[in-house]
This record gives C-alpha cells, structure tokens and sequence, in this order.
C-alpha cells in the first residue's frame, strides 16, 4: 500500500512541474527578451513608415509578464495618399488574473477599450475585444495543430480565417487569410516568410499586443522578407495581385536584433 501511495504521489508530482514548465514555456515568462523601445519604423514592418527617431513605443514588464505599453501609430488620408501620425500619449495596461490577459486601452475615441484574452495550455485560446460600452466587436478563436496554427476572427458579419505554417525551425514559412463576408468567400491571400536570421526573437512576450506582433511572435528567428499573392474569389479571371517587401535589421555584439538606437 506505502508503495503505490508513493508510486501515485510521485506521479502527481512530476505531472504538476510538467504542467507548469509548459505553462511557463508557453507565457514566456522564464525564457523571452523584454524591449524596452522599439521604433515604430521596425514595429510596423513589412509597412514602410517614416524613419522618425521620436516614434518609438515603450513596454514595461513585471515578473516577465508585459504590463504596459505607450505610443500608438496612425494612419491618416485615403488610398493613395496615405501618411502617418505618432502620439507617444496613448497607452495599453495589461492585467493577469487565472487564465485571462485582459488589456484596457487609455485612447479616448478608440473603437476598442478592452480585450479579454484566454489562454489554454499556456497558449492563447480565446480573444473578445469591447468597446466603451462593453458591446463586443471582436471574437478571435485559436487553435493549434503539430507545425500549424488556425485563427478565426469574427466581425459583425465578416470572418476571417488565418492559417501559419512552420518548419522544423519553429519558424513561419507561410501564412494563408481567407476573408469571407456574409458567408461569402471573397479574397485568399497567401504570405511566404523568408530570408531568417539567427537572432532571438525580442517580440515573444508582445504577441498579445496586436496582430502584426503576434505573427512576428510565432517564429524562433526573425523574417526579413515576405512575399505575398492576393487572389479575388468573387472575379477569380482577374489576374491575382502580388508584391514583396525585403528589409535590413541591424545587430549589436552579441548578434541580437537592434530595435532601438539613440
């Protein structure tokens, strides 16, 4: 009896410490760079934007946990005539409680004022956005397969459905975006990531902040190239769209990816 009392105890134990290393794997909260500033010019890529050394965003962590990030990037005019402005005033506080992320956002007039993030496993689960009357906008549901990682965004009457593609890097090698309104299939458009480096990833612990982050997060290493086909479903005669975008990052000494230089 002693001996299948220690066999079970001895059990639950090394279950509970494998449950926490994943749980800490996943949360990045013992592995995973913590930026300070990062310029907005880097933050954006693949969207050129304006090289100003005064827009950068700024993060703060607790216990290895983000707890809060300032500046927000604007997009102003129309297609065509685009430009950006840069308020460093705006801010996102991120809370942890349980399984829940929840993110409040300081900008007056903003369509979104919180988000409510659910994670399972460690992972991201569930992702509801609100606005200041707390009526819910967005939906996001994840999830994960062996090399393959599905999200399905819901927005009013448009989903949309995200599918990333890894290699036995653990990096990105392709994304594809079905966007469908009044389910109605409308446009497919298929990213191939390119071209990595061998630096650490310093936006690991930023995948909650908003999509552009969360697909830099997902690699070990960092893309430096994508290319992308765009395909209208509705006029599938019509010749599909296409481009790239190639960038340069600099290096410190230690081969890690310079976000930020005064």
């Amino acid at each position: 009896m002693r001996k299948i009392f220690y066999l079970l105890f001895t059990f639950l134990l090394w279950s509970c410490s494998s449950n926490d290393d994943s749980q800490d794997s996943q949360n990045n909260t013992s592995y995973g760079l913590e930026p300070s500033r990062i310029w907005t010019y880097y933050a954006e890529l693949p969207i050129s934007t304006t090289k100003n050394p005064d827009w950068y965003y700024q993060f703060s962590y607790e216990n290895g946990l983000l707890k809060m990030m300032n500046g927000k990037l604007y997009k102003m005019g129309n297609s065509g005539f685009e430009f950006y402005t840069f308020s460093q005033n705006v801010s996102a506080n991120f809370s942890y409680s349980g399984n829940q992320i929840v993110v409040e956002y300081s900008e007056n007039g903003g369509e979104i004022k919180k988000s409510i993030n659910t994670l399972e496993s460690g992972r991201i689960k569930k992702s509801e956005s609100f606005d200041e009357f707390n009526n819910l906008i967005i939906t996001k549901n994840y999830s994960y397969e062996t090399d393959k990682i599905s999200v399905h965004t819901k927005r009013y009457t448009f989903d949309t459905y995200d599918t990333y593609f890894f290699d036995s890097n653990k990096n990105l090698i392709k994304s594809e975006k079905l966007q469908v309104s009044s389910n109605i299939q409308t446009r497919l458009t298929t990213t191939q990531y390119l071209n990595f480096d061998q630096a650490k990833n310093p936006y690991k612990k930023l995948y909650i902040v908003n999509d552009n982050f969360f697909i830099k997060s997902l690699s070990e290493n960092n893309f430096r190239k994508i290319t992308y086909i765009t395909q209208d479903l509705q006029y599938p005669e019509l010749y599909p769209g296409s481009g790239y975008t190639e960038w340069t990052y600099q290096y410190d000494s230690n081969g890690q990816v310079i976000l930020y230089d005064q």
